[in-house]
């Protein structure tokens, strides 16, 4: 079974960390097409490289991003809540791994807003306040993360405006996420680079709804 894999890691470019051939090509296929089987495949690829390569943050995260990914695509909740469990503790060993990465406090807040969406009346009081606290952290530790403001901006977007949220409040957020999206270099290919578009399309909606009040 771990044949493949490990004659890929042995055929690695000598320019490149071993197992970044291997997670690219499963990446690679998660972001060309979101759906359930691409993800679990990165989710599997990174177990396969996590029991070769033991100590590295990249696959253990990335395990945590499908495994969150999973979980908003299916339906059932039960099984959602599975599937987060797995996302909770792959990013829990990726913090252990690597505390001062903002990226992996980005996938807490994921976790948490899936939460949120089995039973939200009850559990926003929960996770909601985790979410914050998760994007304030990793605000913290990287306060240029594209990310944070995405994730923030969205949040507002669908927030009721009684409770200050809306498109008004979303799109300055919005902005400061595009500005910061623009500037990003991130170390290596293999970095984490999600949300750009989904930005991009939720400040057009943003201006929309403006343009329509």
């Amino acid at each position: 079974m771990f044949i493949p894999l490990l004659f890929l890691l042995v055929s690695a470019s000598a320019n490149d960390t071993t197992y970044y051939a291997v997670l690219r090509s499963a990446l690679r296929l998660a972001d060309h097409e979101y759906s359930y089987v691409p993800y679990q495949n990165l989710a599997n690829t990174c177990d396969r490289i996590m029991a070769v390569c033991e100590g590295e943050w990249l696959p253990v995260y990335y395990r945590a991003y499908a495994y969150v990914h999973m979980a908003y695509m299916t339906k059932d909740e039960e099984r959602k809540d599975v599937l987060l469990d797995e996302s909770q503790a792959s990013a829990d060993a990726a913090q252990e791994l690597h505390p001062e990465e903002s990226e992996i406090q980005l996938v807490h807040a994921l976790i948490c807003y899936g939460r949120m969406e089995i039973n939200p009346m009850f559990r926003a009081t929960i996770y909601f306040p985790k979410a914050k606290a998760a994007l304030e952290r990793a605000r913290e530790l990287n306060p240029e993360n594209p990310r944070i403001y995405y994730l923030e901006g969205e949040t507002a977007l669908y927030k009721p405006a009684f409770m200050g949220g809306g498109a008004q409040a979303a799109l300055p957020m919005l902005e400061q996420a595009l500005r910061y999206f623009r500037d990003f270099s991130p170390p290596h290919d293999l970095y984490p680079h999600w949300g750009l578009e989904s930005t991009q399309a939720l400040y057009e909606k943003c201006k929309e709804i403006i343009q329509e009040e």
